[in-house]
């Protein structure tokens, strides 16, 4: 229990966030009931952001929690995964909302 409340995003019960639900036993998030195909760093990222909603988290943050601070990719790169992220949740895209100056997180709330 301590270790799920540390890090929810390594927990193995499904997440759930307005109409998307995330599985991370079988990898897969479904709008309602229709699966949906995303990418496996796309996954990642919204893995995390649903595991820690309601908050901010900065490019830099996001590089560091999901790719790993082992990763040289510049910080414009998670603006390109939010961006697919988003066409792929398609009706559920406003779930990402980008915080100015900031980054992104995740919100039901319009």
């Amino acid at each position: 229990a301590l270790l799920r409340r540390k890090s929810p995003e390594h927990a193995e019960e499904a997440l759930r966030a307005g109409k998307v639900t995330l599985d991370p036993v079988s990898c897969t998030v479904s709008i309602g009931e229709q699966k949906i195909d995303i990418g496996h760093a796309e996954f990642k990222l919204l893995k995390f952001l649903m595991a820690h909603p309601e908050r901010v988290f900065s490019r830099s943050q996001l590089l560091d929690k999901v790719w790993g601070n082992h990763v040289a990719i510049e910080e414009r790169t998670v603006d390109v995964h939010v961006l697919r992220l988003r066409k792929a949740l398609k009706d559920s895209e406003n779930l990402i909302k980008t915080v100015r100056s900031v980054g992104y997180m995740l919100t039901e709330k319009q």
